[in-house]
């Protein structure tokens, strides 16, 4: 007969549940991820459990259907989860939600994974063409040597003449950025 083994139920207690939100970066990254209009949801809900939209909404005076845009993108992230159930007065379906606080850092991992390798692959990019840049004096455009030399070194939004960049610095900014999001592993 094969056993199955099942990982044990995590009993997670509100202090804990505070903790894990509490922490600026899970705020930060919600705010990155979901947006700034999410970071009141997910303040209201820490502690609680099976919380409906239309408490939430009251509570942080934002509209219901912009409340349950916000949620259902945390659920998308797995940092919510919610059950249904059927008003028996007005026969709607109403969600009841409750924060996943553990989800939370496996967001953040994830994010910091994401601006690592956009950082890296511009680092490459950077690197590649170094000293080959060419930039409007009026911040319109920034292309590299071919584009720019297609277009007569011609700006195409205002027709200013482009100007040569030195991508020295940017590069140095970027590999500060890389080292910075290693060090947070």
């Amino acid at each position: 007969m094969r056993q199955i083994l099942k990982a044990p139920r995590m009993q997670i207690g509100k202090r804990q549940i505070a903790t894990a939100v509490r922490k600026s970066g899970h705020l930060q990254t919600i705010a990155e991820v979901i947006g700034e209009e999410a970071v009141p949801v997910v303040q209201y809900l820490k502690g609680k459990k099976n919380i409906s939209e239309f408490k939430i909404a009251e509570s942080i005076k934002t509209e219901v259907n912009s409340v349950r845009k916000m949620l259902y993108a945390m659920q998308t992230n797995n940092l919510v989860s919610y059950y249904r159930k059927k008003d028996r007065q007005k026969g709607w379906y109403i969600s009841y939600w409750t924060l996943k606080p553990e989800s939370f850092d496996y967001l953040s991992i994830a994010t910091r994974k994401q601006k690592l390798q956009q950082l890296s692959e511009r680092l490459h990019k950077e690197e590649a063409y170094e000293g080959l840049f060419y930039i409007c004096p009026s911040l319109c455009v920034r292309l590299e040597f071919d584009k720019a030399a297609e277009i007569s070194f011609k700006c195409p939004e205002c027709g200013s003449t482009l100007q040569h960049q030195d991508n020295s610095k940017t590069i140095e900014q970027l590999r500060t950025k890389i080292s910075e999001l290693e060090v947070k592993k």
